[in-house]
């Protein structure tokens, strides 16, 4: 855990929000295989590789966001994080978990309203790229299909029609995040192969 991680639990908010992290974690593993908690440093540390100086609250949400299933009901855990990390680290998580909801659901309203927050909403790009850059790179890469001039590249990891959405945010984004996250975040996209019925990772 060490680096940025490390020094931003100095600060109350992202200490509370690791410590709930790892307590509702338990054994869980995300859809790559990865353990929640790994997940969940691995996000706080990617986020604070491209963005030195991002706040300890939108550390804290990215930390919770990244536990797949939490121990008690949405509403609870919200408030909860409001209390315990501040009312701008709820305000982030609500945000990073409609969207994930919004994808379930194939919400082109909700989506549309997420897309249009991300230019409004502060650090909710940073953060959404974040878990994007961060999941993509767990996926494997797989060879292209043989008798074809298919390229190699990774599978997303995410369903056929949210690959459309990635770029949306990848445009909506450039400007907003540093231009090597917006790089890196391209470049993954243009190597990716979408996987049918492959469930979204957060």
């Amino acid at each position: 855990m060490a680096g940025f991680l490390a020094r931003v639990r100095q600060d109350p908010r992202a200490d509370t929000a690791f410590r709930l992290a790892a307590m509702w974690a338990g054994d869980q593993k995300t859809v790559h295989d990865v353990r929640a908690l790994g997940h969940a440093i691995n996000i706080a540390n990617t986020l604070g590789r491209y963005t030195p100086d991002v706040p300890p609250q939108a550390v804290a949400a990215c930390l919770l966001h990244a536990i797949p299933r939490w121990p008690m009901p949405t509403e609870a855990a919200h408030q909860l994080v409001e209390d315990q990390c501040g009312p701008e680290a709820r305000w982030l998580l609500e945000a990073l978990r409609a969207e994930h909801t919004a994808l379930e659901e194939r919400s082109e309203h909700a989506v549309e309203g997420h897309l249009r927050l991300l230019r409004t909403m502060p650090w909710l790009a940073h953060a959404t790229l974040t878990f994007k850059i961060t999941t993509l790179q767990y996926a494997p890469s797989h060879p292209g299909r043989a008798g074809t001039t298919e390229a190699a590249g990774p599978a997303c990891g995410t369903r056929d029609h949210e690959l459309p959405y990635l770029r949306q945010v990848h445009t909506l984004t450039t400007g907003l995040v540093p231009r090597i996250m917006s790089d890196d975040f391209g470049r993954l996209l243009e190597q990716c192969r979408p996987v049918t019925a492959t469930a979204a990772s957060r």
